[in-house]
C-alpha cells in the first residue's frame, strides 16, 4: 500500500512539474518574448520591398537629354526562402556565377529583404523564369528604372556611368541599399548627390511559399524620391560634329569652350566605351578586357592625358619675354639654317627659316629662334610668367580626375638631372618639349588669356550664370602683340588650313615628338578674332603635323559652331 502511495505521489509530482514547466514556457513565449515572435511571424507574412528612385536626367545646353532612364526587368532573391537547387537553376538561367550571386545577397543582413542579383534581363530569360516561377522559391521578378545613355560612347568620358554599389561603399555612405547604383566618373560621379534620389519601401503580404498576396493597407508605403535633373553647358550637336571630323583617327582629345565665360561646349576623348554596358552588370572578364585595352578607352584624354605642348607653347614663351621687357617684337637672333649647335649636340628645326623677328618666328613656328629666345631670357623668367597662366596647376573644372601636368622649374631640373643640367633643357622647354606636360583642357584655358585680354576662365560643365576668372599679371600690351601674331599664324603661316572665309581665326599649330610612335598633331584656335565665341584645343595622337592634320579639323569645328550647322546624328532610337 505504501508502495502505491509513493508511485502515486511521484506521478502526481511529475504531472504537476510538467504543468508548471508548460505554464512557465507559455508565459515566456506569450508574455515575455511575445513581441519578438510576433515580429518574426510578421516578417514571414510581411515583406519589405525597395522602390528604386529614378535617377535625375542630364541635359545639354539646348535641352537635349543626354542621360535619362528606361524600364528594365530585374531578378531578386530572398535569402530566407531560397535553397541550393533554386540558386543553381536561377544562376544557369541568368548565366551568372553562383558564388557571385551568393556573395551579393549575403550582404543584406535582413534575410527577408529581396536582393537584386541581375538587372536588365532579356525577354527570353524573363519568359523562362515566369514559366518556372512555382519551382523557383524565393525568386522575384520586377521592373525598375535603369540609366540610359542615348548617345552611347560619344559622351562617355563627360557623363561617366553608373555601377552597382559595393559593400564597402554602403558602409561608408548613407542613404544607399545593396540594390542601388552609384555614379562613377564624370558628371555621374561629381553630381551623385543631386542625381541619385532616395529609394522608397513598400510592404506586401506573402503566403507560406513566399508568393505575394497584395499590399498591406495598415503599413503606409514610403515613396521613392527621384533624383534632380542636371543641366550642362555641353553642345551635343557640336560634339557629334567633332566625332565625325575625327572618325578616321584612333586616339584624340578635343576641348571646345566659350572663352568669355568658361562654358565647356565639347569635352571629347577617343577611343571611348559604351556606358550602357555597365547598366545590366558587367562581368569581371568583360571589365578586365575594357579596363586593360591598349588604347585605354576608359581614360579621359581631355583632362587626364598629359602631353608636351609642342609649338602651341611657344606663344607663352614669347609672352614671358615681352612681359619681362627683355625683348621687343623686332628682336632677332642667329639665322635659322635648320640646325643649331650647342656643345656636341645639334638641335634641329623643321625648315630653314633664315633671319626672323618674333612675329615671323611664331607665324612660321621656328624652333631655332625659340631655342635662342629661351636661353636668352632664362628658365626663371619663363616659369615665373607662365605659371601665372595656369600651367602645372588644376584648372578647377567641376569634374573628377583632372591632372595638373608639369611646368619644370629650376628646382625640378636640379632634382631630376643634378645641378649640372644644361641649356639644352631650356631649349626643349622653349619649344614645348622635354619635361613640360599639359592637358588639352589646361591648354585651352591658358589660351583664353589671349582671347580674353588677360582674363583666364575657370572651366565648368554646370550650366550657371556664376562665372569665375583669374587675371594673369601680364601686361595687356604684351598680350595684344601675341594676339596679332596668332592671327598671322592662320592668315599666312603654319595654321593656314584653319583659315575661314567669313571669320578671323587666331591660333597656333603644334607637332609633338613621341618616342613611342608617330608625332602627335595639335592645334589651338579661337574665333572670331576680335570677339571670340569659341576656342578649340585639339590633340590627335600619332596623326602627324599639326598644321596639316589638326589645323583643318579645328577650322571645320569652328565653322560648324559659328554657322550653327549639324554634321550628323549619333543618337540612338530607344
Amino acid at each position: 500500500m505504501d508502495e502505491n502511495i509513493k508511485k502515486f505521489k511521484f506521478l502526481r509530482n511529475v504531472i504537476i512539474g510538467t504543468a508548471i514547466i508548460i505554464i512557465i514556457a507559455s508565459i515566456k513565449l506569450q508574455v515575455i518574448e511575445g513581441k519578438k515572435y510576433s515580429r518574426l511571424a510578421e516578417k514571414n507574412r510581411i515583406r519589405q520591398r525597395y522602390i528604386t528612385a529614378s535617377r535625375g536626367k542630364i541635359f545639354d545646353r539646348n535641352g537635349i537629354e543626354i542621360a535619362n532612364t528606361r524600364p528594365g526587368f530585374y531578378v531578386s532573391v530572398i535569402q530566407s526562402m531560397i535553397d541550393n537547387k533554386t540558386l543553381e537553376s536561377i544562376s544557369k538561367i541568368l548565366d551568372i556565377d553562383k558564388k557571385t550571386a551568393q556573395d551579393k545577397f549575403k550582404l543584406e543582413k535582413n534575410p527577408f529583404m529581396p536582393v537584386k542579383i541581375a538587372h536588365d534581363i532579356s525577354y527570353r530569360q524573363l519568359s523562362i523564369i515566369e514559366e518556372n516561377i512555382d519551382d523557383l522559391k524565393g525568386i522575384e521578378v520586377g521592373v525598375e528604372p535603369l540609366r540610359n545613355y542615348p548617345y552611347g560612347e560619344l559622351l562617355c568620358h563627360l557623363l561617366g556611368y553608373v555601377g552597382e554599389i559595393t559593400h564597402q561603399e554602403i558602409k561608408r555612405l548613407q542613404g544607399y541599399s545593396i540594390n542601388d547604383y552609384i555614379g562613377r566618373m564624370g558628371i555621374e560621379e561629381h553630381n551623385e548627390n543631386q542625381l541619385k534620389g532616395n529609394y522608397g519601401i513598400e510592404f506586401v503580404e506573402v503566403d507560406a511559399r513566399g508568393r505575394e498576396i497584395g499590399k498591406i493597407a495598415e503599413k503606409r508605403t514610403i515613396p521613392a524620391v527621384n533624383g534632380q535633373d542636371f543641366y550642362t553647358t555641353i553642345d551635343v550637336v557640336l560634339t557629334e560634329s567633332v566625332a565625325v571630323y575625327l572618325e578616321k583617327y584612333k586616339r584624340a582629345a578635343c576641348v571646345c569652350l566659350d572663352p568669355k565665360n568658361g562654358d565647356i561646349l565639347v569635352l571629347y576623348s577617343k577611343p571611348g566605351f559604351d556606358p550602357n554596358l555597365f547598366v545590366h552588370g558587367m562581368k569581371k572578364k568583360e571589365w578586365e578586357i575594357l579596363n586593360k585595352a591598349p588604347d585605354a578607352p576608359m581614360y579621359n584624354r581631355a583632362l587626364m592625358s598629359c602631353y608636351p605642348g609642342g609649338s602651341t607653347f611657344k606663344p607663352f614663351v614669347a609672352l614671358a619675354a615681352l612681359d619681362a621687357n627683355m625683348i621687343t617684337p623686332e628682336k632677332t637672333f642667329k639665322t635659322c639654317t635648320g640646325k643649331y649647335r650647342l656643345g656636341r649636340r645639334t638641335f634641329k628645326c623643321w625648315k630653314k627659316h633664315g633671319k626672323l623677328q618674333l612675329s615671323g618666328a611664331i607665324i612660321h613656328s621656328c624652333d631655332i629662334y625659340f631655342y635662342q629666345l629661351g636661353a636668352f631670357i632664362g628658365i626663371d623668367t619663363i616659369v615665373s610668367r607662365i605659371s601665372a597662366l595656369g600651367f602645372g596647376k588644376l584648372t578647377g573644372i567641376d569634374l573628377p580626375g583632372e591632372k595638373k601636368g608639369l611646368l619644370p622649374d629650376r628646382a625640378f631640373l636640379e632634382k631630376k638631372y643634378g645641378k649640372n643640367w644644361t641649356e639644352g633643357h631650356i631649349f626643349n622647354l622653349s619649344i614645348g618639349q622635354g619635361d613640360l606636360l599639359t592637358t588639352p583642357l589646361q591648354m585651352a584655358c591658358a589660351y583664353t588669356a589671349f582671347a580674353n585680354d588677360g582674363e583666364i576662365v575657370v572651366p565648368h560643365v554646370t550650366k550657371t550664370d556664376d562665372y569665375a576668372y583669374h587675371t594673369a599679371d601680364i601686361s595687356p600690351a604684351s598680350i595684344e602683340i601675341i594676339k596679332e601674331m596668332l592671327a598671322g599664324v592662320v592668315a599666312s603661316g603654319t595654321g593656314g588650313l584653319a583659315r575661314l572665309d567669313d571669320y578671323v581665326v587666331c591660333g597656333k599649330t603644334g607637332t609633338v615628338q613621341n618616342p613611342h610612335g608617330d608625332d602627335h598633331a595639335l592645334f589651338i584656335g579661337y574665333a572670331p578674332g576680335d570677339a571670340p565665341d569659341i576656342l578649340v584645343c585639339l590633340v590627335m595622337e600619332n596623326a602627324g603635323h599639326g598644321g596639316s592634320v589638326a589645323a583643318p579639323a579645328v577650322g571645320k569645328i569652328i565653322r560648324t559652331f559659328l554657322n550653327n550647322t549639324r554634321v550628323t546624328q549619333y543618337a540612338k532610337e530607344d
